[in-house]
This record gives structure tokens, sequence and C-alpha cells, in this order.
């Protein structure tokens, strides 16, 4: 599951890498055009499509690798419950969090294949956006079982504060 999970981080890097060069070349690109009067053009045709997209696949990459960090919880409640509840709560929450990726890895499945059978394309670019709810809808898997796999794996014992 670690090399899944790494594999995502790796499309989160790209993804990220991505956005930050296209921002970065637009604003560099708008500056050149404003001081030049127009007349010399760098502007990336379809810029705030690509930073778009790039931006919702990193954040779903990048999802399996923050379950095993951890996610939001709120310490001042579950910093005073006992071990053993503490460790059940996390399980809960991580079979929620995978039941949550399978509905929305459903969902992003279907407008997959409606995107695909009506033919659907971005509006400056023309890419398929199939394509991307296709990457959506892996990644909502890999969500999803990082989920289960959390879920399941054996948890050690919690040394106390005190």
């Amino acid at each position: 599951m670690e090399r899944l999970i790494n594999i995502f981080d790796k499309i989160a890097y790209t993804a990220l890498i991505g956005m930050l060069f296209i921002v970065v070349s637009s604003v560099i690109g708008r500056v050149i055009f404003d001081v030049t009067g127009g007349v010399v053009n760098l502007l990336i045709p379809g810029a705030i499509e690509l930073a778009s997209y790039a931006l919702v696949i990193m954040v779903f990459a990048s999802l399996p690798r923050a379950a095993i960090s951890g996610l939001v919880s709120v310490d001042l409640v579950i910093g005073s419950l006992p071990a053993t509840v503490r460790r059940t709560l996390e399980r809960i929450w991580d079979l929620l969090l995978a039941a949550f990726a399978c509905v929305v890895g459903w969902l992003f499945s279907h407008q997959t294949l409606t995107m695909f059978a009506r033919g659907d394309k971005s509006q400056d670019l023309g890419i398929p956006l199939y394509t991307i709810y296709a990457v959506l809808t892996v990644c909502s898997i890999c969500i999803a079982l990082t989920g289960i796999w959390l879920a399941l794996r054996p948890r050690r014992p919690e040394v106390s504060d005190s």
C-alpha cells in the first residue's frame, strides 16, 4: 500500500509543480505583455483552466498521504479518552473516510462515463473532460483503499504523556 501511496505522492508533486509553472509563467507573460504594450505575447492559452485542473488533481492525489499523516482531530476531546477508545475512533474515522471516498469515486466514475459518451471538452483547450474525471476516480479509489488499509492495520499501543 505504501508503494501505491508513493505513486500518488508523485502525481500530487507533479501536479503542484505544473500548477506553479503555469502560474509563474502566466504572471511573467502578463508583465512582459503589459511592458511591451502587447507586442510580445507569451501568455499561455488556457492557463486558468490548466491551473484549476492541476489543483484538483493535486488535492485528490495528496489525500492518501494526508490520511496516513492524520487528518483533523480535536485533541482537546480525543486526548482525554482512553487509548482503546481513541484507537477505535480512529478506525471508525478511517472506515468513514473509505466509505466517503467510495461514494465520491462512484460519482466520479459515472461522470467520467457521461463525459465520455457526450464527448465533452474543456472550454479553452478542448481537453476531453472524461480524462480529468477518470484521474479523480482513480484518486478516490486510492483514498478508499488507504482508509480501509488504515482501519485494518494493527496499531501500536500509545505511550502516555504523563
